[in-house]
């Protein structure tokens, strides 16, 4: 496992993983963690993943692990589609759930879907032979749209969609849609052994943390180094694959400055901080460990950047 990105339950090291089995299951989108709690019950000898890009869920989550005792649980804050890649090798995920996540209906957001080309790939790319991914939504066309995308990647036998069948275990949102007459649609895709369209995994290894900054020459006057931090302001770069815009500056003492950036990297959208500082008549240059954003190609060039405009 790549595994950079650091377990939130517990804190210790695992290996292999932390799974007796060697088995790993990922629920994507977990909300509050009651499903994930049920799955890491049921699946004890397995390593139960969550990924869930909202803070407050993460802490809820969190918080039901503990209290449960649950050791085989791991939670990943984050975007699925950059987690999955980076967090997991090829060939490593048993199973993958996703539980009623946002059809993204608006077609700006179509790369967002489960139902975007690029991401069964990646799905497929990850998930062991005989590996199975599930979906449950209360949108037709969505659960349709996603048995298709699936079938046509001729690397899963789908099944579904299914029309109101009985589940092992109701979520909260499944609950009460159900008590309201909603209709519930779910489809189940099984890895097969071989694949010959869809998705382009584009794999890269992750960065170590000492490519994470950069120190520059000696610092300028206190004057021209607050015009050159503010000259940030505005500017843009690009590189394969990745666009980085400098947004705003906060400039204090000498070597104490903030930038904000927005990059985005194959359309994984971050914003951070980029933090400088004087330290022994030189400028450092770091992403301020306050946002934590992850170590894309894009983050990298931007922390570069500001330490080349600064020494320039």
């Amino acid at each position: 496992m790549y595994w950079n990105f650091g377990e939130i339950v517990p804190p210790q090291p695992v290996e292999p993983f932390g799974a007796k089995s060697g088995r790993v299951a990922v629920e994507i989108g977990f909300g509050n963690g009651e499903f994930l709690q049920y799955l890491a019950e049921l699946k004890t000898d397995s390593l139960v993943v969550g990924m869930e890009i909202s803070q407050w869920c993460i802490t809820k989550a969190a918080r039901r692990a503990l209290s449960a005792r649950a050791q085989n649980v791991r939670l990943l804050h984050g975007d699925a589609r950059y987690l999955l890649k980076y967090a997991f090798e090829p060939g490593s995920i048993s199973e993958v759930f996703m539980n009623f996540p946002c059809p993204w209906p608006k077609k700006r957001h179509e790369g967002r879907r489960v139902t975007h080309g690029e991401f069964v790939g990646l799905l497929w790319s990850r998930l062991i032979e005989g590996g199975i991914f599930s979906l449950a939504t209360d949108v037709d066309w969505y659960a349709e749209t996603a048995a298709k995308t699936f079938s046509e990647m001729r690397g899963f036998a789908v099944s579904g969609p299914e029309h109101n069948g009985t589940r092992d275990y109701a979520t909260k949102y499944e609950r009460k849609w159900r008590a309201m007459g909603r209709d519930i649609y779910t489809i189940r895709a099984l890895k097969t052994a071989m694949r010959t369209g869809g998705g382009t995994i584009v794999e890269e290894a992750m960065p170590s943390i000492e490519e994470y900054g950069a120190e520059t020459a000696l610092a300028p006057a206190a004057r021209d180094f607050r015009r050159a931090v503010t000259a940030l302001d505005g500017e843009n770069i690009e590189g394969p694959g990745y666009i980085a815009a400098f947004r705003d500056t906060f400039t204090g003492e000498r070597g104490q400055s903030l930038v904000k950036v927005i990059s985005t990297d194959e359309g994984f959208e971050q914003h951070f901080y980029i933090r400088i500082r004087e330290n022994d008549g030189k400028i450092q240059v770091s992403a301020d460990a306050v946002g934590r954003p992850y170590h894309t190609p894009g983050v990298r060039a931007a922390v570069r950047h500001v330490a080349k405009r600064l020494s320039a």
